[in-house]
C-alpha cells in the first residue's frame, strides 16, 4: 500500500500496514490518493534510470 504523511508529505509504501511517517516518524499518515501515487511512482521510475546508467 502506498501512503502519504499528512504532516511532512513523505510518499511511501509498506507491505503491511503503516502506523508512522518513517521520515518524520509522526503518526498522521493515510493512503495516498491516485496522483500522489502517480508522483511516486514516477519517482521511482527515475531512480531506476539513474541506477541503470551508474552501472
Amino acid at each position: 500500500m502506498i501512503y502519504a504523511c499528512e504532516d511532512c508529505g513523505f510518499l511511501f509504501f509498506r507491505v503491511n500496514e503503516a502506523r508512522e511517517c518513517p521520515s518524520c516518524e509522526k503518526t498522521n499518515i493515510r493512503l495516498a490518493n491516485p496522483e500522489e501515487i502517480q508522483r511516486l511512482q514516477k519517482l521511482l521510475e527515475e531512480r531506476d534510470k539513474a541506477l541503470s546508467k551508474e552501472e
